[in-house]
């Protein structure tokens, strides 16, 4: 993840307290965050309210399974003014990034915020843009911090706070008037801002996105168990993922859109329709998007990984991740093609993507002889477990 801050920029980190405040009307900072890109803007407080009560239940549940990250900030996320002394108010922001699904050529799925390039440099972009023009406008320079999913706050809880959009009972944000498919940021500010009203809108009595989520990670309206969500396991988690989400998996490469796409609230996004190279200019398709396969993502080496993902969030979940998620898309599929491929990836150096393969292997045809062949060389406890269980279903 891309932190963006001002020792980031190469500045010295201020302390908002240190800084004299100089005021700028509301409607002006509005009008210079919708023309850097910015499909929403909304004031709001800079602290997740009682919004921080229901994480510290999360975290201690362990529903955010590997995620130490969020552990490790506790402080600072409840409290933003541990991390920058003097804040008052946020400025929260939302880009409609909305379009038609992600898929590579032959199958599998890509999450619509992940298709085109990497947000985490589009939105920084458009955030340090914002801070440059709203300090030529008048703002102390130094006197507002925020980025882009990578700084200590709890971004969903503000922008409900401050009138983004509602918390929905898959746990995003849903604006009444952009949809679902939001990318948020935000700017913390010694600015006293009049904040602004929460949004209109609930879920009524919809639960859509309980019952199509595939693997149940929305356990209760608004509880998600990170553990089981396909967004998670297919990006933030190392290793092996859990035999029984296998399956659930079914196409998706990289992330999932399901709770989204089932959202009445979809229908809202302006972009939903637009396609190639009718979008805008960040949010058009990456490249591995349009030309490379399953096959082409299982059999990447480091060299190809490093040269052609640039660019694109998909890097996040890293070339082991990304091999162990094709084998399970490649199995999932059924595709008998695949087959020499998957056979290939028994020798890899990887033992996760050797175990996914076997895995997958067993699922479109356990009677391959060459697991037999690897069960006897596999030196890895675990991929010789899923080596195992792929015989078994003989």
């Amino acid at each position: 993840m891309r932190q963006w801050t001002q020792a980031k920029a190469g500045l010295p980190p201020v302390d908002l307290d240190d800084r004299d405040v100089t005021h700028l009307a509301p409607d002006t900072i509005r009008s210079i965050a919708h023309e850097v890109g910015f499909d929403l803007v909304r004031f709001g407080p800079a602290e997740p309210g009682e919004h921080g009560e229901h994480f510290l239940r999360w975290l201690e549940q362990g529903r955010h399974g590997e995620m130490q990250y969020l552990a490790d900030n506790r402080d600072r996320i409840l409290a933003p003014d541990r991390w920058r002394p003097g804040v008052r108010s946020a400025i929260t922001l939302a880009a409609d990034y909305g379009g038609p699904a992600g898929e590579l050529p032959g199958g599998g799925r890509i999450a619509r915020y992940a298709v085109g390039r990497d947000y985490h440099r589009w939105l920084r972009d458009r955030v340090f843009g914002l801070r440059k023009r709203l300090e030529r406008a008048g703002l102390p320079f130094g006197s507002m911090n925020g980025g882009a999913d990578a700084v200590p706050v709890l971004e969903r809880a503000l922008a409900v706070r401050s009138g983004i959009g509602f918390l929905a009972k898959s746990a995003m944000v849903i604006s009444p008037v952009q949809g679902p498919y939001l990318q948020l940021a935000e700017l913390l500010t010694a600015e006293e801002l009049p904040f602004d009203a929460p949004a209109s809108g609930t879920c009524g009595s919809c639960t859509a996105c309980l019952q199509a989520c595939p693997t149940g990670a929305i356990t209760a309206p608004f509880e998600v168990d990170a553990r089981r969500c396909l967004s998670y396991t297919t990006i933030e988690q190392r290793g092996f993922i859990a035999p029984e989400l296998r399956a659930a998996q079914g196409e998706w490469l990289f992330g999932c859109d399901v709770c989204l796409e089932v959202c009445p609230f979809t229908r809202k996004s302006p972009l939903l329709g637009v396609a190639g190279s009718a979008r805008p200019k960040d949010l058009q398709p990456h490249r591995i998007v349009q030309t490379w396969t399953l096959v082409d993502v299982l059999t990447m080496d480091a060299a190809r990984y490093d040269n052609e993902f640039v660019g694109t969030a998909m890097r996040r979940a890293t070339r082991s991740g990304l091999r162990r998620n094709a084998a399970i898309v490649l199995g999932n599929r059924g595709d008998e093609a695949a087959l020499p491929t998957l056979v290939e990836a028994l020798r890899d150096e990887d033992p996760v993507v050797r175990g996914h393969a076997a895995w997958a292997i067993g699922a479109i045809d356990a009677h391959r002889p060459e697991l037999e062949a690897a069960r006897a060389r596999e030196p890895h406890a675990q991929a010789l477990a899923e080596i195992e269980a792929a015989l078994s279903r003989r």
